[in-house]
């Protein structure tokens, strides 16, 4: 799977962050039902939920110039599983 983006954030933050699969399943016939979640220690997932074709992760914390991934497994009703990632770099402005 190919990245899907870099973010930045800072150590003290808590931001939430949109994994939407909406045009994945835009030729499909089946539907999303469960999802993982995947953070590199030293990062938090504080809140994760699916919204429709949309996973939405809140994340905090991260050391000062550590970059972290994030993997996000969608399973749909026909036991299909597709995977997105992205990273998050912590940077101290």
């Amino acid at each position: 799977m190919a990245l899907l983006g870099k973010f930045t954030k800072q150590p003290n933050e808590i931001l939430d962050y949109d994994v939407d699969f909406t045009k994945w399943f835009s030729n499909r016939t089946d539907a999303p039902v469960s999802f993982t979640t995947t953070v590199q220690t030293g990062m938090t997932l504080v809140d994760s939920t699916l919204v429709g074709k949309v996973v939405k992760l809140v994340l905090s914390g991260g050391t000062d110039g550590n970059t972290y991934k994030v993997t996000v497994r969608l399973t749909t009703n026909m036991s299909l599983v597709k995977e997105a990632d992205f990273q998050i770099k912590v940077k101290e402005t």
